[in-house]
């Protein structure tokens, strides 16, 4: 989002960037959430009639700076708040699973589901994680 200008939507927490608009007429734009330790990225085109979603990228933070560590593509993916949380919900836990089972340590996959969803809340929702 670098060069662009930001704004900030409080009603779903969410930073926007500039968009710009194809000669096809539609407008793509990048969406952050963010707390600490993790950042969600989307990349967005608006239709004539649609918000789409073309992409999340996933983000986490190594003290340093931000290191990307999964990321999807979509075509013709029409926006859906509750879709996309499962789809970070799912891209950190098999990032977790992968990164447990290459260290010779896995874990529990449902354990592994509640970190990722409470992660994931505590990013889209700007809410402490629910832990059971």
């Amino acid at each position: 989002m670098s060069g662009s200008n930001v704004t900030y939507n409080k009603q779903h927490n969410i930073f926007l960037s500039d968009g710009y608009t194809s000669a096809a007429g539609n407008t793509y734009f990048q969406g952050i959430r963010l707390n600490d330790r993790l950042l969600v990225k989307y990349d967005f085109g608006q239709g004539y009639a649609y918000l789409f979603l073309n992409g999340i990228r996933l983000y986490c933070h190594d003290g340093y700076g931000w290191k990307e560590f999964s990321s999807r593509s979509y075509y013709c993916c029409c926006w859906n708040e509750t879709y996309a949380r499962q789809e970070c919900i799912g891209m950190l836990r098999d990032f977790l699973l992968s990164q447990s089972k290459m260290l010779g340590q896995p874990i529990d996959q449902n354990l592994a589901e509640d970190f990722a969803t409470a992660m994931i809340r505590t990013v889209v929702d700007n809410k402490p994680p629910l832990l059971r």
